[in-house]
């Protein structure tokens, strides 16, 4: 709840993604949730808590998305909610990869998730392209 309403929206989203894969670091973690999946699936009241737990990532990084994205600090066209099911997926991909491949490293792979993060800066606008025919083919013109 206090990364929601930091004054710095995009290093609290980073310092929410790093909070949540923290425990993916640690060896024991990746295996027990992957047990934690499994019983999931077999108890209906094991899966609701996983899902309000999900649900509760989900809405934080969305917060955290639009507020970056009315700062001008991410593109402005990424649709928050659906951009905070991918992240918080990435994150339990972490912990996929480290409980089901031993070569997996989850500390080598974070600064991977963070990258990708950093590649949604607001988009400048693209230069308009002229489509017009000219005998069988198209030309496009920026």
């Amino acid at each position: 709840m206090a990364a929601e309403v930091a004054d710095d929206p995009w290093n609290a989203l980073l310092e929410v993604i790093d909070l949540l894969a923290a425990p993916a670091l640690e060896p024991l973690a990746p295996p027990l949730v992957m047990e934690a999946m499994v019983q999931a699936y077999r108890d209906p009241e094991a899966e609701a808590a996983l899902s309000r737990d999900t649900a509760d990532e989900q809405k934080t990084v969305a917060v955290l998305l639009r507020r970056a994205a009315a700062a001008g600090r991410i593109d402005p066209e990424l649709d928050p909610d659906a951009t905070a099911s991918w992240v918080v997926t990435l994150i339990a991909s972490l912990y996929t990869g480290a409980a089901t491949d031993p070569a997996f490293k989850p500390a080598e792979q974070l600064p991977t998730l963070r990258l990708i993060l950093t590649r949604y800066p607001p988009r400048r606008s693209a230069p308009k392209v002229v489509t017009e025919r000219r005998g069988q083919g198209i030309l496009q013109q920026p």
